[in-house]
């Protein structure tokens, strides 16, 4: 463990890269992706995530891990699996935890790519420490073979474990008669699992869903999922809101919308905290700009977003940045430090808030009186993102590479590649 450590701060050490964020979580080196295994276990925040350490691009997953006291300050850990077994041997790819009689059970999706035919099955691993972990030896726990009708064994994934009652459950990613599909599975132990019923499943969910996640908040019952929509089309991340009928296994839909209104916002997950509230994570991928950092010869590639706590005002889901939130005035112009900030005043229309930092600025426009355009001026890009916010007094959380806008329901995640943001300023645009 000590050598590890050691290992990842001397890393750390060697890239002095103004590019790579304070406080929004990196790993020391390589690629990362989704969020998995989210869970406060042994006094912790426990974050593990979709890696390969050999280079900044995606290639054979690996589930990276990291923990943290307060979701902000991050300490690295030993990598907690590999690809090594014959039913995971080219990805550990993404799945979820529990804690079950002082152990953590995670359920990740084993895939297999021989000759470009995939298969993906979902599997059980178990650690006594959140550090080290065995697969169970009779993996996998589920195949499609479980599932009715047109399957696609390339194309099931990322499973997402809860208790409820005295029973487990788990929401798997299918596809399903062609079409993107959430899927219900039941255990009494974690190692043993049925088929219980399809959740969602049709043409809006795109070819195929991905990262699930099941929450109740309030008496409120939510699905989150980032969907492949294809043709050409960025993915994106969908909150459906609804009840679950525990007595026929169906999720009735009520309303449906995207959880975050930026194409960088993808595969989040969410676990409960000490004090019980719901925290959610994401993945910010640069959906645009995903080989950047490695054609420009840097060594991390991939970023984690803010946690989120989620909390309901009258049965409407509201995202808020956790951590120290700074109040910020619309003075003519002011010197700032990364962080998060609440605009005290709403920015008047035709006005722009300007965030100038050493490589770049940002432009946050309001046109009218819902609509606000976000100009990104980067080395790397001119980017111009419309946002539609539900409250006007916004919560800026500013990093290197990265803005996050927060209106109250509403949040646009952005990859911006701008550093070093120092000063703000208002500026009128007529």
């Amino acid at each position: 463990m000590k050598e590890n450590s050691y290992l990842y701060e001397e890393i750390r050490k060697i890239d002095h890269d103004e590019l790579r964020p304070l406080f929004h979580f990196t790993a020391p080196v390589g690629w990362i992706n989704d969020p998995n295994g989210l869970i406060r276990y042994r006094d912790y925040y426990q974050l593990y995530y979709q890696y390969y350490p050999y280079a900044p691009h995606w290639d054979n997953m690996h589930w990276g891990h990291a923990r943290s006291k307060d979701g902000l300050h991050w300490e690295d850990m030993p990598i907690a699996m590999k690809p090594d077994h014959a039913y995971d041997k080219t990805g550990v790819f993404s799945g979820s935890a529990i804690e079950k009689d002082g152990k953590l059970y995670v359920l990740y999706t084993g895939h297999v790519d021989e000759a470009g035919q995939v298969t993906e099955t979902q599997c059980m691993a178990i650690s006594d420490d959140g550090v080290d972990f065995k697969k169970y030896e009779n993996n996998p726990v589920m195949t499609v073979a479980d599932l009715p009708g047109e399957t696609d064994e390339s194309n099931f994934r990322d499973p997402k474990v809860f208790k409820h009652g005295n029973k487990y459950y788990c929401v798997v990613a299918a596809a399903l008669e062609k079409h993107g599909s959430l899927v219900l599975f039941e255990s009494d132990d974690l190692l043993h699992w049925s088929f219980k019923s399809v959740l969602l499943q049709g043409e809006e969910y795109g070819i195929m869903t991905e990262c699930p996640d099941y929450f109740n908040i309030n008496g409120q019952d939510y699905l989150a999922f980032s969907v492949i929509l294809g043709d050409g089309r960025n993915s994106v991340v969908y909150l459906a809101k609804g009840h679950m009928d525990w007595q026929n296994f169906k999720f009735e839909l009520e309303e449906q919308h995207r959880l975050d209104d930026s194409d960088d916002f993808y595969a989040s997950q969410s676990f409960v905290d000490e004090k019980d509230n719901r925290i959610i994570i994401p993945w910010l991928r640069s959906a645009d700009h995903v080989n950047y950092l490695e054609e420009s010869g840097h060594l991390w590639n991939g970023m984690m977003g803010i946690p989120r706590m989620l909390t309901t005002i009258n049965c409407q889901l509201i995202q808020k940045p956790i951590g120290t939130i700074n109040d910020m005035s619309l003075s003519d112009s002011q010197d700032i430090d990364l962080g998060s900030y609440k605009l005290t005043e709403e920015i008047p229309i035709d006005h722009s808030l300007i965030l100038k930092g050493d490589n770049g600025e940002i432009h946050i426009t309001r046109k009218k009186e819902d609509q606000y355009v976000i100009e990104i001026h980067s080395p790397i890009f001119i980017k111009t993102v419309s946002w539609h916010p539900d409250n006007h007094k916004l919560t800026l959380v500013i990093d290197n590479s990265s803005l996050e806008l927060f209106g109250q329901s509403k949040t646009l995640s952005i990859v911006t590649f701008v550093a070093g943001i120092n000063r703000v300023m208002l500026k009128d645009v007529k």
